[in-house]
This record gives structure tokens, C-alpha cells and sequence, in this order.
């Protein structure tokens, strides 16, 4: 089941979390009835884990199970997909970062392991984006086991699970950031905004849902625009107004663990639900090209800004706007060449070595 109008989503999601880093004072970021919006990176990780567990259900439940799935081959597709670029992007963070090394040397060994997220005081080092692959990473060893669970017990446990899981993480977040005790940058801050049990709820969400939509999507219509409108509309009303939510209720409130993951899902469904012109434009091929691309966007935006700032910007200096600019498109052809000349190049490489046949993605 192909559902390519999803794929340019990760796109706009990637990019926020570019305006979030490095772009706050740029259009549109500086308008400000949508700057919640735009730069709403550390929540669009969020989206990220409920759409990778909607599209992992898409792509691996079987409606009829007659064959277990071969978790061997899963895994090395998994680690194909990541690996490559989150390797590269790792590597050029090192060469720039060698201070970083002598002041914690678990810094390398946990990143190459992809177990940054797991350890407090390790999930910023380096290049910083990968702590969210590190949760991805523990989201696909999972993934085989949630599966089998499902074909064994039905859905309603893990939807459970998932349910309990979500409470407790929301429970456990918001008393920690209302706390006095609770400071920035601090081993607390990093457990819960980065661990990984902290978003597992969003990634079984989108699983259920996942499953739930391909096992009726057979009978689903596809809904008119309008309403595929209003889902968007109302995630954006939720980032726009989490300052007055957080003053009507006197509590500080964080999206990113999984808050509005019922949002996400909303739009993601009727999204993938939908076939008419709005899909049919979400499906052009240079879109779903910036759509792949995004992985690599997403996690080469630290060394290629800061390759920008340290040989282009000192040179030249457009000022901190056009700079900004000038470095996304750097960063947005990089994320194409990368996508085209070497990460794709290098998935099929590896499966093909550690599996010796061609492993469906």
C-alpha cells in the first residue's frame, strides 16, 4: 500500500526543526500569529515517531499472518534506511567537535551504538539531532515483538499499553517541568525530553492506528477537503495556543511527548484516507523527492550549518537572515545529493550484504 501524499509531510516537519535551530528571526518564522508553528521542531520530532509508527504498521501487518515476519531481515532494512547518513553526520560532528571528546568520552561509543537518548548528559553531544534516531532506533526493536503481540492477542492490549503509556509519560512530564526542582539542560530535563521510554506512546499510537487503517481501508472514504483542512487547522491552533492553554490552566505544558499525538493521527489518517487534487499535488515527484530528502536534512542540518558559518558566512557575510536562507538551500540540495548519490546507494549496499537478497523498506 503506497500513501505518497504522506511523504512530503516529513519534509515541512524537517523543516521545522531547522527554523527551530537556526532560523527564528527568518520569514515566516517572524510573523508572529505562526512562529509557534514554524518553529515547532522539538514537536515535529514527535510527529515523526507517531508517522513512523503508522507507516511501520502500512508496511508490515498482514492482514492475514500466514508467515511470521523475519525479524533478521526487518532489522538490517531498519539499520539500512539510518544508519548511513546518521554515521556521516556523526562523523563530521566529531571532526568538529574533538573538545567534545576529551570532556565526555562516552560521547562516541554511545552515538555509534545509538544509545545517546538512553544516558542524561548525552543525548546534546555531538550531532545533537541523532538522540531522536536513538529513539528511533529502540522503536524498531520493538517493533517485531509489538507486532506478534498484536497477531496474538489482538489489538485492544497494545492499544492499552499504549493508552497507559501515554498517561503515565504525560503525568510524569508535566509534574517534572511544574516542578521547583526542574532546570534547563539539566540530567532531568534530558530523561524526560529525550529518553526513550518518554515516546514510545507516540510510536504504539501510530501503530495502532496504522493497523486500524489498513484493516479498513478497503471501506474507507476518502473525505472531503475541507475536513482534511481542519485537521491541520486544528494542530496549528494547538501550537499557537499552548501560551494562553499554559495561562488558563497555570501550567507550563510540553507537545513533544506525545500531548497532541491524537492531532498528528487525525490529520494523518484523513490524509491518508483522501484521493483528490490536494493529494494528487502532495504526490508530484519533486515533492516526494524533498519528502526522502528529509531524513538526511534533518540530520546533516548541524555540520552543514556550521560548514556554512565557519568557510561562507565569515567571507561574505549577508547578514543573519539572508545567511540563514542561503544556508537552507545549501543544506536542502546537500539532502538531495545525499538522498540520491549515497544513502540510497548505501541501503541497498548493506542489505544486500548482511541479507544477500533484497529486503522490502
Amino acid at each position: 500500500m503506497q500513501i505518497n501524499q504522506i511523504t512530503f509531510t516529513r519534509f515541512i516537519a524537517a523543516l521545522t526543526v531547522v527554523y527551530f535551530h537556526y532560523g527564528m528571526q527568518a520569514f515566516p518564522a517572524n510573523i508572529p500569529w505562526i512562529n509557534e508553528s514554524v518553529t515547532a521542531g522539538p514537536i515535529a520530532v514527535n510527529y515523526f515517531y507517531v508517522l513512523s509508527g503508522f507507516i511501520m504498521a502500512i508496511a508490515y501487518f498482514r492482514l492475514n499472518p500466514d508467515r511470521p515476519l523475519n525479524k533478521r531481515s526487518y532489522w538490517i532494512a531498519r539499520f539500512a534506511r539510518i544508519y548511513p547518513v546518521y554515521l556521516v553526520g556523526l562523523l563530521l560532528m566529531v571532526v568538529a567537535s574533538s573538545h567534545e571528546l576529551s570532556e565526555k568520552p562516552l560521547a562516541l561509543p554511545l552515538h555509534l551504538s545509538m544509545l545517546q537518548a538512553w544516558i542524561p548528559g548525552y543525548p546534546m553531544t555531538l550531532n545533537n539531532p541523532g538522540w531522536s534516531l536513538s529513539v528511533e532506533a529502540f522503536f524498531y526493536l520493538c517493533f517485531p515483538f509489538l507486532l506478534v503481540l498484536i497477531y496474538k492477542t489482538g489489538l485492544k492490549y497494545v492499544a492499552l499499553i499504549g493508552f497507559i503509556t501515554w498517561v503515565v509519560t504525560q503525568y510524569v512530564l508535566t509534574d517534572a517541568i511544574n516542578s521547583s526542582q526542574y532546570t534547563g539542560k539539566s540530567l532531568l530535563h534530558d530523561f524526560i525530553y529525550y529518553h526513550p521510554l518518554m515516546h514510545i506512546n507516540a510510536f504504539i499510537a501510530g501503530l495502532v492506528c496504522g493497523v486500524l487503517f489498513k484493516r479498513n481501508s478497503h471501506k474507507l472514504k476518502s473525505p472531503h477537503p475541507i475536513w482534511l483542512l481542519a485537521s491541520f487547522g486544528l494542530i496549528v491552533l494547538l501550537l499557537e495556543t499552548r501560551p494562553q492553554l499554559e495561562a488558563l490552566l497555570g501550567l507550563k505544558l510540553a507537545y513533544t511527548n506525545g500531548l497532541i499525538a491524537p492531532a498528528f493521527l487525525l490529520f494523518i489518517w484523513l490524509l491518508a484516507a483522501s484521493k483528490n487534487k490536494v493529494t494528487d499535488w502532495l504526490s508530484h515527484p519533486f515533492l516526494i523527492l524533498l519528502g526522502e530528502a528529509s531524513f538526511s536534512l534533518y540530520i546533516l542540518q548541524k555540520p552543514v550549518f556550521g560548514l556554512y558559518n565557519r568557510l561562507i558566512e565569515t567571507r561574505i557575510n549577508l547578514g543573519e537572515v539572508a545567511d540563514f536562507y542561503a544556508a537552507l538551500a545549501l543544506l536542502i540540495i546537500i539532502s538531495i545529493a545525499s538522498y540520491k548519490l549515497f544513502e540510497t546507494p548505501a541501503r541497498e549496499w548493506i542489505k544486500k550484504r548482511l541479507s544477500g537478497n533484497k529486503v522490502t523498506v
